[in-house]
């Protein structure tokens, strides 16, 4: 089982919140824009979030969302330990991992196990927090980390993007969204909307949400198989003589 699947159960009744709710849709819509020109056969997000309608918009028929918990009918889902994934080597072309990180205890040893399934040429694309953002303020001066969505450990995406790199990929774009603050008032929500508008142009690396996009480069090492010489090959026509003596006794 995963181990973090009671931080994320408390992190999906904040995303029922005013806050979560607009952040949410923001996630959605990055991802969305993000997957709707990655192909493949298999795609599979991880962990207990709903991002239904940003999956929606991926080309992949299959698609697994490996959970304790059915978010949608006609998706395949799983359990299993992002330690060890339940997944075949080079097996999956898109793993989207939102929010799974930063409430990992071993994150290094998440991105190994997606990195071993994630096909040569396949795309991961992760969503955190940014500690340089409004959310990050609120972490760091506010003493919220005891309370959703602050608890858990918030990388900064140049950081994410070292590691990630180390293990092959290649980062094809990073995106952020959330630049309104977490207010759980509907109003003052619906009324700095236009933030996220004008704040994407100018000063989106302080976004609250960051995704990445990268693609595995790692190359997997294919046998060569000897060309075997046949013992009856043909030369201009006929057969190979042999070289060896019959015996005539």
């Amino acid at each position: 089982m995963m181990d973090i699947e009671q931080p994320h159960k408390r992190l999906a009744g904040w995303y029922q919140t005013v806050a979560g709710q607009n952040l949410l849709h923001q996630e959605n819509t990055l991802i969305n824009k993000a997957i709707e020109g990655l192909f493949g056969y298999h795609l599979v997000m991880l962990g207990a979030l709903d991002y239904a309608q940003g999956m929606a918009g991926s080309p992949i028929s299959h698609k697994i969302v490996m959970n304790d918990e059915q978010l949608q009918q006609g998706t395949l889902h799983l359990r299993g330990s992002q330690y060890a994934l339940p997944l075949q080597t080079d097996s999956v072309d898109v793993v989207v991992m939102p929010h799974l990180l930063e409430y990992s205890q071993q994150p290094h040893h998440v991105l190994r196990e997606v990195e071993r399934v994630t096909r040569p040429d396949g795309y991961i694309v992760i969503l955190g927090f940014n500690p340089v953002s409004y959310y990050g303020i609120c972490r760091a001066l506010l003493g919220f980390k005891k309370r959703m969505p602050w608890q858990g450990h918030y990388y900064h995406p140049v950081r994410l993007r070292d590691w990630i790199q180390l293990l092959g990929f290649r980062i094809m774009e990073i995106k952020y969204c959330g630049f309104i603050p977490p207010i759980s008032h509907e109003a003052t929500q619906q009324h700095l909307g236009f933030l996220e508008k004008a704040a994407d142009s100018f000063i989106a690396p302080l976004g609250s949400v960051y995704m990445i996009v990268a693609r595995n480069q790692t190359v997997t090492p294919s046998v060569v198989r000897p060309a075997w010489k046949n013992k009856r090959a043909k030369l201009n026509g006929v057969v190979e003589p042999t070289t060896r003596m019959r015996n005539r006794n």
